[in-house]
């Protein structure tokens, strides 16, 4: 009887060492696993951790140079210096120019409306266009007073009594009889001051407009001038001075 329950103590002893080295081997097994786990599971989030900052360093730089404004990275060591601000990046697009293009040759050239720039007509004051004597600033002989002076007018032959007219419109300045050129009508004429000598029935008055070829009365005598025949004594000032008539009448 011993010699079976021995036999059976002994098996129940050796299993009981087997189970426990059992034990033993997955306890090092799951302890194993549970290290090389952590281990990964570091390394993991080790390696994810610089390439998040790197990706946020990268798209703050992006950003930075989208605005064209330099922002310095919070995770950069702090120094001295203030970082250099950055030069944005060159377009190889041309660069749209402020100033307006120059007006085409075409166009500069385009007619501009013209003022009307036609001279004025100055008529003659009598019908009859016949120089007796010609304007002169040297001396000429007078057959009146026998001697030699200058003669700054234009005589135009005329018979007695014939209409003198307004060579332009105008205002009267002046009515006055003068002793050497008998009645004598004084006309503004724009820059002109036309001087209508020897006259009869005058029958304008100071201050008056007229229009061109308006009768300012008749031909009369010219004292200073009686030899001469009947004409009548025309004179033109322009700026105070003597002017030839010839050279403004038509």
């Amino acid at each position: 009887m011993r010699s079976e329950v021995e036999p059976l103590n002994l098996h129940i002893r050796k299993s009981g060492k087997s189970n426990k080295g059992f034990y033993i081997a997955l306890g090092v097994c799951l302890i194993a696993v549970g290290v090389a786990a952590w281990t990964t599971y570091d390394s993991v989030v080790n390696y994810a951790a610089p390439q998040s900052e790197k990706t946020e360093s990268q798209t703050n730089k992006v950003n930075n140079a989208v605005s064209g404004v330099y922002v310095p990275d919070s995770s950069a060591p702090a120094s001295g210096k203030a970082p250099a601000a950055s030069k944005p990046a060159k377009s190889s697009a041309p660069a749209s120019s402020s100033r307006r293009p120059a007006p085409s040759s075409a166009a500069s050239k385009a007619p501009a409306k013209q003022a009307d720039t036609k001279p004025q007509q100055y008529a003659y004051p009598v019908g009859n266009a016949t120089v007796l004597q010609k304007f002169s600033e040297n001396p000429v002989y007078s057959k009146t007073t026998e001697d030699w002076r200058a003669h700054p007018a234009l005589d135009l032959s005329a018979k007695a009594g014939e209409t003198v007219g307004a060579i332009a419109d105008g205002t009267v300045k002046k009515v006055y009889k003068d002793d050497q050129l008998g009645s004598t009508v004084i006309v503004t004429h724009g820059d002109l001051e036309a001087w209508y000598c020897g006259l009869n029935q005058i029958s304008v008055k100071e201050g008056e407009e007229v229009r061109q070829s308006q009768k300012l009365g008749t031909v009369g005598a010219v004292p200073i001038e009686q030899k001469s025949g009947s004409h009548l004594h025309f004179a033109l000032k322009k700026g105070g001075k003597y002017v030839d008539p010839l050279t403004v009448l038509s």
